[in-house]
């Protein structure tokens, strides 16, 4: 494995496992089947959730196969020109005879029956509720209502369960789910009711800020949603030969394009789109009061960026976070007392060695003090995302050694590029899934129960997750300064809506 591999991060994701995954080495050479049930496939949701997943198994495995049952020529078209596009190291190879199954080491079908005499895992979707099963438990044929986010739902868990079974995952990391739905409406797992329908239109007035691997499944959301208006993109990257093992849209040929651009082009001429390849926070700064929307989405994993962006204090700030395999959403508007992205997202006050070791093991101070003890699961929950990975492979051992292991990591991670991520697609995929779910309700004016925040470690599964409520901390700005951040706010409202020149 090197870092300029296409498949570089999702190698990287899967060494964090160690000896929970004893395939981690060799995994991308697998092979792998998509198909599906013709009825299923026929539904608006069964073409999603396939096409989807075609799109995120290039991205872990180089050996993937295509096999759709008779009567679905014109998906099967569509499967030829995706595949065309984002595979990198092989070419998808689209067949037209019966396959025989025993060849594969993990099969993904769209329909509603289980195999379990099979490494098989059925998915689709029904409105807000995706439905994944690797057991015996067959999943509802009831399809109808359509809804994209539920379908890449679907998809980016079907796609995590295809990667536990090429890596071999053990199941005191993660068990295969069986007969799982999941509502992206409610966060509850075990329902099928779909939830409303989507509205005829929903209008925007976005930013978002980041077009990477989060930012890729977002703009294909909006590009399948009922969607019009205006989106300002921000990112000031090009897409790097890493990114196809991440980027849930681009192929070889993307290689090199700036992701802001990248957006605008895809979204347009649906939306009045325009990306800017520029760092978000020299953006906002030369564009003032007219960097302004409503409604804010960001897709950048750090602190700065998540301060910056809460800075302009719109209705709704919707944030994406993701780790090795934990994936988050929240959500904070202006007008509910609901932490903000500083409340949140925090730079550490000082540089002593209590707080160096918790930022490199993940572990709150207070129980880096406790260094006699062990490490529980409460840890892993309380841990930054990109830590419960590592912390949870070390589960049940002593803090002190683990913090020194820890800060001994830190020290050789300093060789390697400072922006370099392990990470893998479809954990990017469900988080931007989470977001646009958020971002609906939002505008069509529904309830959310994300106050501010949804949490779930993906190789666990969607019945692990948590809402994790939390109310403004009493010492942050969003509350010692509330009445000039409400001036702030009125003076750009005002200044987005005067004739100014439109970004």
């Amino acid at each position: 494995m090197t870092e300029d591999s296409p498949y570089s991060r999702p190698e990287a994701t899967a060494a964090r496992l160690g000896d929970l995954a004893p395939d981690r080495h060799r995994f991308i050479d697998k092979h792998v089947l998509l198909t599906g049930e013709r009825d299923v496939l026929a539904t608006e949701n069964g073409r999603d959730c396939l096409l989807s997943s075609l799109r995120l198994l290039v991205r872990i495995c180089s050996n993937v196969s295509v096999f759709l049952p008779g009567g679905c020529d014109e998906l099967q078209a569509e499967c030829h020109a995706v595949a065309a596009k984002v595979a990198f190291r092989t070419p998808v190879e689209i067949l037209s005879d019966v396959p025989a199954l025993e060849r594969y080491d993990a099969i993904l079908s769209v329909g509603t029956r289980a195999r379990p005499d099979l490494p098989w895992t059925v998915i689709n979707s029904h409105g807000w509720v995706a439905r994944v099963s690797s057991g015996a438990t067959h999943v509802s044929p009831e399809c109808g209502q359509g809804n994209p986010v539920a379908a890449l739902t679907a998809a980016a868990l079907g796609v995590a369960e295809i990667f536990k079974r090429l890596i071999r995952l053990k199941e005191t990391r993660g068990r295969f789910v069986d007969g799982l739905s999941f509502s992206l409406y409610s966060y509850r797992c075990g329902e099928d009711d779909p939830g409303p329908s989507l509205p005829d239109q929903l209008l925007l007035d976005l930013l978002m800020v980041g077009a990477g691997a989060i930012g890729n499944g977002i703009v294909y959301l909006l590009g399948r949603l009922p969607v019009a208006g205006r989106i300002t993109i921000v990112d000031a990257e090009k897409f790097g030969l890493e990114n196809l093992g991440t980027c849930l849209l681009i192929g070889p040929s993307d290689i090199g394009t700036e992701k802001a651009i990248f957006a605008q082009n895809l979204l347009r001429p649906r939306l009045n789109a325009e990306g800017f390849a520029a760092d978000f926070t020299a953006f906002s700064k030369r564009l003032g009061q007219r960097s302004y929307r409503s409604v804010v989405v960001n897709a950048l994993d750090n602190i700065d960026a998540r301060h910056a962006v809460q800075a302009l204090w719109p209705d709704l700030v919707i944030d994406g976070a993701i780790g090795d395999f934990g994936c988050q959403v929240s959500r904070h508007p202006w007008e509910e007392d609901t932490a903000c992205l500083m409340c949140l997202f925090r730079h550490p006050d000082g540089e002593s060695a209590d707080l160096v070791a918790s930022r490199a093991s993940g572990l709150r101070t207070a129980r880096v003090m406790g260094d006699t003890e062990v490490v529980t699961e409460e840890d892993i929950r309380q841990a930054p995302l990109d830590k419960q990975e590592w912390l949870r492979a070390r589960l049940g051992r002593p803090i002190c050694s683990v913090i020194q292991e820890a800060m001994a990591q830190k020290i050789s991670d300093g060789a390697q590029r400072a922006d370099f991520q392990p990470s893998v697609p479809f954990v990017a995929c469900l988080s931007a899934s989470m977001v646009v779910a958020e971002l609906v309700k939002f505008l069509a004016r529904w309830p959310s129960p994300v106050e501010p925040r949804f949490q779930l470690d993906v190789l666990r599964g969607p019945a692990f997750g948590q809402l994790l409520p939390q109310a403004r901390r009493r010492d942050c700005v969003c509350t010692t300064r509330a009445r000039n951040i409400e001036k702030v706010r009125r003076v750009r409202r005002i200044a987005s809506t005067s004739g100014e020149k439109d970004l």
